[in-house]
């Protein structure tokens, strides 16, 4: 699906943690927050973050689109970040590690959760877990679970 400007394609952030919102909701039955986002943030919940590390060289040419033969970064590393929350003081720690658990399992199924239908403008290569990361901050427990992404810009996003 081709985009419908340069611009779009280049909001990683987007569309990566739009699509997870929905899998991780569904995967928990919990709150899901990505960033930049006016929300009131409740708990239990887990906040999600992607973040862009570096492009691989040499860079291709586009392979679609109006100009197939520009030169451009296609195909990068990533990071992807999710962090449970949960409120000992209401009674949720009994449930933490649950949450933990299926946030794990949502992202062993990746290939099947970013597809080319919530996610039309990448090729997600591999998505694999680095670390957890567990704090306690106050009446909060929280885990970060870390995840190193490689994903491609399709052929077929560049815009006409």
């Amino acid at each position: 699906m081709a985009a419908p400007n340069i611009e779009t394609i280049y909001d990683f952030e987007v569309h990566f943690e739009t699509p997870a919102v929905t899998f991780l909701n569904t995967a928990t039955g919990i709150s899901v927050v990505r960033t930049v986002v006016e929300t009131d943030l409740t708990t239990p919940r887990i906040e999600i973050r992607f973040e862009m590390a570096d492009a691989f060289d040499p860079a291709p040419q586009r392979g679609g689109g109006a100009s197939p033969t520009t030169i451009d970064y296609r195909a990068f590393n990533a990071n992807f970040f999710a962090t449970v929350i949960t409120d000992n003081a209401t009674g949720q720690a009994a449930d933490h590690s649950v949450y933990r658990r299926q946030v794990r399992e949502a992202f062993a199924l990746s290939g099947t959760n970013w597809t080319t239908i919530n996610n039309p403008y990448y090729d997600l290569k591999y998505c694999r877990p680095v670390s957890t990361d567990y704090e306690a901050d106050g009446d909060f427990n929280l885990s970060t679970m870390s995840y190193a992404i490689v994903f491609g810009i399709r052929d077929d996003a560049w815009p006409a």
